[in-house]
């Protein structure tokens, strides 16, 4: 009965232990980030945090800067693996500017 207990905590542990390691891709995720540079021979992008941190990372996926068309200056959030690869780059939406408003003035008619 003990035996069979043991057996069954260690296969939980052991499920356990690989699911983490699978759902665990992005060691990283820098928000905020300005591009600074893109270096399409090299495969590296150069960006500054909003700490002020600069980093020339590889890409892990040299598609990944055709897909994105990224450029300097750009705002971006960039999500790096365990390796010190970029693995994504989301552009950051420009703000829209707010609709104006009416005022109360333009609804009054004489």
């Amino acid at each position: 009965m003990k035996r069979w207990r043991i057996a069954i905590m260690t296969l939980c542990l052991l499920c356990m232990v690989g699911a983490a390691v699978l759902t665990s891709d992005a060691a990283t995720t820098f928000g905020a980030s300005t591009i600074v540079g893109v270096d399409q021979a090299q495969r590296t992008i150069t960006f500054q945090t909003r700490d002020g941190q600069t980093w020339t990372l590889p890409v892990a996926d040299p598609n990944l800067l055709k897909k994105e068309l990224v450029a300097k200056g750009d705002q971006v959030s960039i999500e790096i693996d365990l390796s010190e690869r970029i693995t994504k780059i989301t552009k950051l939406s420009e703000h829209p500017r707010p609709a104006p408003t009416q005022s109360l003035d333009d609804d009054i008619r004489p």
